[in-house]
């Protein structure tokens, strides 16, 4: 093999290695429904839409002091399913309402934004991430969209920016961040593929 050969075999195993595996087909995008009622029944309310899951059968709601989004109509009636984890095959709570619903109202740019992105995103190396739903914070610039599962303590996991939907394999800025003296720190940062995403 020649020199010129190789580096461009180390190049291409250095990028593979770097986004993750890509799935064959491109993202898979899921359009959930709950398929049963939830566990752990709290009791509580929804007082507007998902801000998580921007769609008219979703809602953001309180069980106690404890806010909880996305929640979806529930199989049963006056009750509603929230915070499911399809990826793991987590049902999710069965929020039973003491309160009906108020009427749904989606913005027209809420719900374009809606359609490129997921209110769970698992990406390539197994990483499941959700929609920040609060302040949003920055990170040299870049704006955090996404809080991820943390696999190493005294770390942060986000996505940055918003999800690249242009080709049919998104893709998706995973950035590892550490505290710091003025707020959290970019440690490193990584363009990763996006296997599913749960919409």
């Amino acid at each position: 093999m020649s020199k010129g050969w190789a580096i461009l075999g180390l190049l291409l195993a250095v990028t593979f290695m770097t986004t993750g595996a890509f799935p064959a087909s491109g993202t898979t995008i899921v359009r959930f429904i709950p398929a049963g009622i939830g566990e752990n029944m709290k009791e509580g309310h929804c007082w507007t839409n998902s801000i998580a899951a921007p769609r008219p059968d979703a809602w953001r709601c309180m069980a106690g002091n404890e806010i909880l989004d996305p929640c979806f109509l529930s199989p049963e009636e006056g009750s509603v399913v929230c915070k499911p984890n399809p990826a793991k095959g987590e049902e999710g709570i069965h929020l039973k309402l003491n309160q009906p619903l108020p009427k749904p109202e989606i913005s027209a740019q809420a719900a374009a934004m809606a359609r490129g992105s997921g209110w769970l995103v698992e990406l390539a190396d197994g990483t499941l991430c959700s929609p920040a739903t609060g302040t949003r914070g920055l990170v040299e610039g870049e704006m955090t969209t996404y809080y991820c599962e943390v696999k190493l303590p005294g770390t942060d996991i986000v996505l940055l920016g918003e999800l690249n939907d242009k080709e049919p394999q998104w893709m998706a800025e995973k950035a590892t961040l550490v505290p710091g003296p003025d707020g959290p720190k970019l440690l490193r940062s990584e363009k990763v593929a996006v296997k599913t995403v749960w919409q």
